[in-house]
């Protein structure tokens, strides 16, 4: 389902075109940003050549995951759901302690792309072209706009609020140099895309997953007021109003959430993608591009516009590069809810044996198999072979017997599996479970910066679970369970009630559908949870063993040793502003705590 990878593709001849013609002119200098050049009377008397700098635009906006250029850091750092997975970068500046007043994780400050957004909508404002042209293509940057100070705003809490274009030959007013509060950057931003979603109402078409629409602005609208409502609700308020909503405002902002988000759920425009095999379902929504569940993606073509991300994390035997380097943790394969509304856990170590390597979560939620590749499931055609080692013992286990070398055979059968971490050819340590979320398995040896799989930025199953959980700290139990049940049916779990949801439930539901998405972090940083979740925590995998005797398999716990402790301090919950921002613009306050 590739068709939206055509929208932009008619546009970059555009973009040369307007350069050649421009610059012909004598205006423009090819080494410089065209932006800067191009005047607006040039450019905006064409739809064409209006639409080429939108795309200009999109192709700048900072999307969650993958390598969007708009990410100012690794883009595989973009979709890491911290305390849920295990990957090489250990020493991660989140996770570990790094961040303080030089060091921003994660940082987004980006005041050139939001001059960029606002001289686009004062041009197209100004514009003569029609007024439905106008509108929609105002009402889309208006949604960037919007959406890049909410991911502000989750980063910093209150930043310096700028809407208008400055003139660079003019001295910088005072309110566009200090930090706004954040209550105020919440309601700008739950008012920017109210505005939008009016402006580009009947005119946006849903099955462009690459551009927004009014229901995109809905859905933004969702995810802010979320957060708001979450920080009203569990955060602090400083004294200066930098940092932190007033707890009076929690319910405003939780109805504000739910009511945007049933906008997009009642607007009929998309559906959860289901039917058949629920893990093949789920699995299904990250693999096939423009979806009836995405409401928007960034675009991928494989080619000008392309990522590594299955080049790096398909299981290393059929990988062309270093494969499985994400690895999901046993505490996260753990936290799935059984099919019988229960969370017991499967007795490991080795006086417990299994038929194969999925057997012990077999009754788990179905999502925890489209997420992670187990000892023998299949990928592309193939087996999965990531034993540890194998216990040659007759009669019962001794995992003092247990074989462990590359390249040994025990009667014919390797004491290693191909897909261990053991395998000299995986260069990272290994939880011993394999990242399936993203990973298409059509072919083996993706080669690298070739992909064009699309990245989910927004889907539909998101708005269920905003709504539930605003529902639920509104007290309005039954609608919370009601919106809940629409991802938990999905996959078979039991349903919810008035009298069984609880917030516990609510929280750990959002996070077995969304995992990877690149929620957690800032899940919970917004329930003010993250001490807890992450001081002192101790990374689990398992190692895999093959019982040769039986061919079963047992699965003996083990410490991830990291070589720096997991640490999460109070000041944490937001990013700092840093020395650096400070010492270029003297009108900037600290963060509290750095």
């Amino acid at each position: 389902m590739k068709n939206t990878k055509q929208l932009y593709k008619p546009i970059a001849p555009l973009i040369i075109l307007l350069l050649v013609l421009v610059s012909c002119e004598g205006v423009l200098d090819l080494n410089e940003d065209p932006r800067d050049r191009v005047s607006a009377e040039q450019v905006f008397q064409d739809e064409a050549f209006a639409e080429a700098l939108a795309a200009d635009l999109y192709a700048g906006f900072p999307f969650n995951g993958f390598n969007s250029p708009g990410l100012r850091f690794d883009g595989m750092l973009g979709h890491h759901d911290f305390g849920t997975e295990r990957s090489f970068e250990f020493e991660g500046c989140k996770t570990h302690g790094g961040m303080d007043a030089d060091s921003d994780c994660d940082g987004l400050w980006d005041y050139e792309y939001i001059r960029d957004l606002n001289s686009f909508i004062q041009d197209i404002r100004e514009s003569e072209l029609s007024e439905d042209f106008k509108s929609r293509l105002e009402g889309e940057a208006r949604v960037l706009r919007a959406a890049v100070y909410f991911k502000m705003q989750t980063r910093y809490g209150g930043v310096p609020l700028v809407d208008v274009v400055l003139d660079p030959f003019e001295e910088v007013a005072e309110e566009y140099r200090v930090r706004s509060t954040e209550e105020a950057i919440a309601d700008f931003i739950d008012t920017e895309l109210e505005t939008a979603a009016g402006m580009l109402a009947g005119l946006g078409n849903p099955e462009e997953k690459g551009r927004v629409n009014q229901w995109t602005a809905y859905a933004y609208k969702a995810r802010a007021n979320l957060w708001s409502a979450s920080i009203a609700n569990f955060g602090t308020l400083a004294d200066n109003g930098l940092t932190g909503i007033p707890s009076s405002r929690a319910d405003e902002f939780y109805q504000k959430a739910s009511n945007a988000a049933q906008q997009v759920i009642n607007s009929g425009a998309y559906s959860l993608l289901q039917g058949g095999d629920p893990a093949q379902a789920y699995w299904n929504v990250f693999i096939e591009d423009s979806n009836p569940e995405i409401i928007f993606e960034r675009i991928y073509n494989g080619v000008e516009i392309n990522h590594p991300f299955s080049h790096q994390n398909q299981p290393t035997p059929f990988s062309e590069g270093q494969g499985s380097e994400l690895n999901p943790t046993l505490g996260h394969v753990m936290s799935f809810e059984n099919l019988d509304g229960t969370f017991t856990n499967p007795d490991l170590g080795p006086d417990n044996l299994y038929e194969d390597g999925a057997a012990p979560w077999a009754n788990k939620d179905p999502r925890v198999h489209a997420q992670v590749l187990f000892q023998g499931d299949l990928y592309a055609g193939n087996v999965v072979q990531s034993y540890e080692g194998l216990d040659p013992t007759q009669g019962e286990t001794n995992p003092d017997n247990i074989i462990s070398e590359v390249g040994v055979s025990h009667e014919g059968t390797p004491t290693v599996g191909s897909a261990s971490s053991n395998q000299a050819n995986h260069f990272r340590p290994s939880t011993g479970f394999l990242l399936y979320k993203y990973i298409p398995d059509e072919d083996i040896l993706i080669p690298d910066d070739r992909e064009d799989n699309n990245w989910k930025e927004l889907r539909l199953a998101e708005m269920y679970l905003i709504a539930a959980e605003s529902e639920f700290e509104l007290d309005n139990l039954a609608d919370a369970a009601e919106f809940l049940n629409y991802t938990r049916e999905r996959v078979g779990l039991i349903p919810l009630d008035a009298s069984t949801i609880t917030r516990e439930l609510v929280r750990r539901e959002r996070t077995s559908e969304l995992v990877f998405e690149g929620h957690r972090w800032d899940d919970l940083r917004r329930w003010r949870i993250a001490q807890d979740r992450l001081n002192g925590q101790i990374v689990q995998g398992v190692r895999t063993i093959l019982h040769h005797e039986t061919g079963q398999f047992y699965f003996i716990p083990h410490n991830y040793a990291e070589p720096t402790q997991r640490q999460f301090r109070p000041e944490h919950y937001y990013n700092p502003i840093t020395n650096g921002r400070i010492e270029e613009n003297g009108d900037l306050v600290e963060n509290p705590g750095y």
